[in-house]
């Protein structure tokens, strides 16, 4: 009687199970609007996060799941285009919810639409701070603060050599106002001094003169935060009239900046927040870092990495709650129960009250930079409580 019973179960729960499939498949796709920076100053953020969310919406849709479709848009580096576009994505394609900004211009110009529409918005990379600002409802933010960045660069220099001095140049975005901002206020407390401090309008492409003045301060250190291609023409510029490589610190460095950078940039230091070089990925993350690198030709960096996970967390948000991937309600409670650890990295995903993670960041030195691919070694790593710099105070 077992044997005959077994019989007719297997072939009943297969075909229960293949039904299941198939209404799933059956059903419309879940469409997360996806508005990145694929033109403009700050496309070679967009396009990256673009491979990297297009790598990993394969895995993340497998056989008789209902399908999760990004609708990508181009906002063209351009606050007003990026709420057109969410716009359009919200009364036109009924979006469950929007993501893919890797400015902090745009990113809020976005979360103004989002929070007054009740839209969730998954913010895979931007940091700007006032993003996830107290009373904030529906908007996630993936990447750690920017202020928080700037603190963890005067622990950085601090332990490198007490009492430094710090030259600080920077364009005039919100990402990178938001950076200097959390290292002037820790440089002090910290017993670093920042002379000079140089800020370039947005558009600038030249700082010969200015890398001249950060010669003339001796300082022992440089804080480059350039914008688009003129992140590399500052920092060449600076090593032109001899800064030293090792003297340089880039809050961030994804691979086309470092390769960017070139040979002459060895010695120098960046931060980040996953590293193809970091020696405690995931075994799916050494996986990760394998086959992106086999199919793009270069290795994927903390955004390409960000966008990827982004798809993972959307999955794994309406997976986990029935009528998540139907109803904006849902998915925004779903995100903000969310319990989960970054699958490449194995560092913890969980959202505060209003939309934040954890805070860290690994600090890199280049030791070598190829035509495609380059090295680095993980030489610091921090960790901080998101309350112990005002961060709200001093962004707005």
């Amino acid at each position: 009687m077992k044997n005959r019973l077994t019989r007719w179960a297997m072939p009943l729960a297969c075909g229960m199970f293949a039904a299941a499939a198939t209404a799933a498949s059956a059903q419309e796709p879940v469409k997360i609007g996806f508005v990145t920076e694929m033109t403009g100053p700050w496309s070679f953020f967009g396009t990256s996060c673009v491979a990297g969310l297009r790598f990993g919406e394969t895995q993340f849709n497998p056989p008789g799941k209902r399908k999760i479709e990004f609708v990508i848009a181009d906002n063209q580096t351009q606050p007003a285009q990026a709420v057109a576009a969410a716009r359009n994505l919200d009364v036109q394609s009924k979006v469950l919810s929007l993501s893919g900004p890797t400015s902090s211009d745009t990113a809020l110009a976005m979360y103004g639409y989002a929070e007054q529409n009740k839209l969730p918005f998954v913010v895979p990379v931007a940091a700007f701070p006032q993003l996830t600002k107290p009373g904030t409802r529906y908007t996630f933010r993936i990447e750690p603060n920017a202020a928080g960045w700037g603190y963890a660069i005067a622990q950085f220099v601090s332990k490198q050599k007490p009492g430094a001095k710090i030259a600080l140049v920077y364009s005039d975005f919100a990402l990178m106002r938001a950076i200097s901002a959390g290292l002037k206020y820790q440089a002090p407390k910290s017993g670093l001094k920042i002379e000079p401090e140089i800020i370039f309008p947005q558009g600038s492409n030249d700082a010969t003169v200015q890398a001249a003045q950060v010669r003339a301060a001796n300082p022992d250190y440089v804080v480059v935060i350039g914008a688009g291609g003129f992140d590399n023409t500052l920092t060449n510029q600076l090593l032109d009239i001899g800064i030293k490589p090792e003297q340089i610190i880039h809050p961030y460095g994804i691979t086309t900046q470092v390769r960017n950078w070139g040979k002459r940039s060895v010695g120098s230091y960046y931060g980040t927040f996953f590293d193809s070089n970091l020696a405690d990925l995931t075994p799916e993350g050494k996986k990760f870092v394998d086959e992106f690198t086999a199919k793009n030709d270069r290795q994927p960096s903390y955004v390409e990495n960000y966008c990827y996970v982004t798809a993972q967390i959307i999955r794994e948000a309406i997976d986990k709650n029935p009528g998540a991937a139907d109803d904006r309600e849902k998915f925004r409670d779903a995100m903000s129960a969310l319990k989960t650890k970054e699958a490449t990295s194995g560092i913890p995903i969980e959202f505060d009250k209003n939309g934040a993670r954890k805070e860290y960041i690994y600090f890199m030195q280049i030791q070598d930079v190829g035509e495609k691919l380059y090295k680095s070694k993980q030489v610091f790593y921090t960790e901080w409580d998101p309350e112990i710099i005002p961060v709200y105070d001093l962004v707005k």
